[in-house]
């Protein structure tokens, strides 16, 4: 049961002030509610089957909880955030009427699909604790709920994080990963008795109750440490493990041009969201857009209509760096692939030659890119960019050498005191400068992708760098099969997919239609493969990876999906279904539907070769809405398919 609300005001006059707060307003009275009979706060979703309710005990402790129906999402949750030695959470008492607004915007989005609805409910909450002012604000979605705490004014320090999750009592799996500063430690789907308990581990983390997917999270971090979380039994809480002192409250910086306003929200200082995605199923889950809706529109004016998603050639993965004099081989092999990108990795800031240092060299590989119809990114590492004015030079040096975006590697952990207003200001910059952004060695998105959709993707995975033998690393087969329910719910991961070389595959044994299913499996709007181009071209399926998409218009996860154990998707760009599955440790048989089609299609088929890794089996055949097939999968194995209306040929161009 729901704990009640402590009598600050007389039952009547609290009545009286939520009515009223809802009469100022253009919100129906269904957006906030006070209910007698228990005496909440709640704000129910614009469908109305999802509710979030705020009490506070006789304690003064504050809490909500979340509801879909009559059923318990999230249990009474604590709230709090320790602001200059006082908990905001503790003590706490009305100090005036909520006030209410509906928000319902429409943007395009890089991702599972092209447009997102920002569609939600949200109520402002006046509170007081020791003497402060402050404000919670909560937001209820139709897929989800988010929190998020309004500072009083004059506060100067953050001490810590006291939000909580508190779950229901069946948990049947739940998927974490284990603490790393760059988010690169394993992925686990295991029962909550075997998560943790007072250790920091990495979300965002997986819930799979008895009737629910809840992904919790955070979003819209500008000027706050990283989020991580840990456990104490069946609550999880917000734990910000990178300043376990706290830090001093920033919101503008001068970068040198102007002053900038990070972490605030209705012009006051702002603590990120604490966030809850709830599905009824798993195609539910990957599709809710909770994050993005979270994080604000672009800056009034802003034009990302020249930000162009595609795929990438890579040398790092496979050769290192390559010679100088080999680059336009690179080139040359990722306009045969058709690709859009070349992503030229660290070894050119040694490139030099008499009368040129490395940008004019950089320049020269950028224009010979362009002129055989491929565009460069080019690596950096954030030692070259630590201030906004190295940054900004640095920067303005790579977009004068004709790249059109940049990979940034190896920033510090993600504090608030620097790293965030890093992170921030590059991408800033890089708007400015019409600069793509692929973030490595950093912390999970938040959902900024909305504010800045320069930002393309990130990396903060434990991606293919991990199974690469030169560094004697080798994936376990149960990674593949649980991280796509872990850190890419925060958003697009750069896995750098799509291992081909034979050699490369032995420790593994991943085949090579586990590996083609990556492609599909993980989004990457810009999409970096991994291998040394000759594999690619030369392999049996060259004309599909010459056509593959980036980003897709329609995502669904297929029933056969077990958590930890086999991962399938179906993905659709303009008439073209594209399919992956990704098999883990259990050989096993999976039946197909292939229910999602409208009309007869060709099919594309690659299977695992019976006892070859480096090899597939290759069909073509007509199917319709109602096949089935039936696909035996090897240990690492997987399966990939492209079905078309089309004709058979036909190119895509992101």
């Amino acid at each position: 049961m729901r704990s009640s609300l402590m009598n600050v005001f007389s039952r009547r006059d609290f009545i009286i002030a939520a009515q009223a707060a809802l009469m100022t307003t253009a919100v129906p009275r269904a957006l906030a509610s006070a209910v007698e009979t228990k005496r909440e706060i709640s704000v129910s979703s614009p469908g109305g089957n999802l509710s979030v309710s705020i009490a506070i005990d006789s304690q003064g402790q504050l809490s909500y909880s979340v509801a879909e129906g009559k059923i318990d999402v999230l249990m009474s949750s604590p709230l709090g955030l320790k602001v200059d030695g006082i908990d905001l959470g503790r003590s706490a008492k009305l100090s005036g009427p909520p006030s209410t607004r509906k928000i319902h915007d429409v943007y395009n989005v890089f991702g599972n699909h092209a447009r997102a609805e920002d569609f939600a409910n949200e109520i402002r909450i006046s509170l007081e604790v020791s003497g402060k002012h402050f404000e919670l604000v909560v937001r209820a979605y139709d897929d989800g709920a988010a929190v998020r705490y309004l500072l009083p004014d004059g506060a100067r320090h953050i001490d810590g994080d006291s939000t909580g999750w508190r779950l229901p009592e069946r948990i049947e799996k739940i998927v974490w990963a284990n603490y790393d500063p760059v988010y690169e430690g394993l992925s686990h789907a295991t029962t909550l008795s075997e998560f943790p308990e007072n250790r920091v581990v990495m979300g965002p983390i997986l819930v799979k109750t008895e009737h629910h997917y809840l992904s919790l999270s955070e979003a819209d971090c500008q000027n706050f440490s990283d989020m991580s979380i840990s456990r104490e039994g069946n609550l999880l809480r917000a734990n910000l493990w990178l300043e376990p002192k706290g830090w001093d409250i920033q919101t503008s910086v001068m970068d040198g041009r102007k002053d900038v306003l990070h972490g605030t929200y209705l012009g006051r200082p702002a603590s990120p969201w604490r966030s809850t995605v709830v599905a009824r199923d798993l195609t539910g889950l990957i599709n809710s857009d909770l994050l993005t809706n979270l994080c604000p529109s672009p800056a009034h004016g802003a034009s990302f209509d020249w930000v162009k998603p595609g795929r990438s050639l890579w040398s790092w993965w496979s050769v290192e760096d390559p010679p100088y004099a080999e680059i336009k081989d690179w080139y040359d092999a990722a306009a045969k692939l058709k690709w859009e990108y070349y992503l030229i990795d660290a070894g050119w800031i040694k490139w030099i030659c008499p009368g040129k240092d490395c940008w004019a060299m950089l320049k020269d590989a950028s224009d010979y890119g362009r002129n055989v119809g491929v565009l460069s990114i080019v690596w950096g590492q954030y030692t070259e960019m630590p201030s906004p004015s190295a940054r900004r030079k640095w920067l303005e040096n790579a977009k004068a050498s004709g790249v059109a975006g940049v990979k940034l590697d190896f920033p510090p952990k993600g504090s608030a005191s620097s790293m965030n207003w890093w992170y921030l200001g590059t991408l800033r910059d890089c708007a400015d400068l019409k600069l793509l952004v692929d973030f490595h060695g950093a912390v999970k998105p938040t959902g900024l992708q909305r504010t800045y959709p320069n930002g393309l993707t990130r990396e903060a995975v434990r991606g293919n760098e991990y199974n690469i033998s030169r560094y004697k690393r080798i994936q376990p087969y149960t990674e593949d099969v649980t991280l796509p329910f872990g850190r890419p719910l925060a958003g697009p991961a750069d896995i750098t997919p799509v291992i081909l070389n034979p050699k490369e595959l032995v420790p593994s044994h991943f085949t090579w239609a586990h590996q083609l299913a990556q492609a599909v499996i993980y989004l990457s709007p810009i999409t970096v493969f991994c291998d040394q181009y000759k594999y690619y071209l030369e392999s049996p399926f060259r004309d599909l990876l010459e056509v593959i998409p980036t980003v897709w218009d329609e995502t669904r996860v297929l029933s056969c999906t077990v958590i930890g154990e086999v991962v399938a998707y179906a993905r659709r760009k303009g008439d073209t279904w594209w399919m992956g599955i990704i098999n883990g440790a259990t050989r096993r048989d999976v039946n197909l539907s292939f229910d999602f089609l409208t009309k007869l299609g060709m099919a594309t088929l690659i299977f695992d070769d019976v006892s070859v890794d480096a090899a597939v089996e290759r069909q073509q055949r007509v199917v319709k809405h109602a096949d089935m097939l039936m696909i035996s999968l090897r240990p690492g194995g997987g399966f990939f398919a492209r079905v078309t209306s089309a004709a058979p040929g036909s190119s895509y161009r992101p």
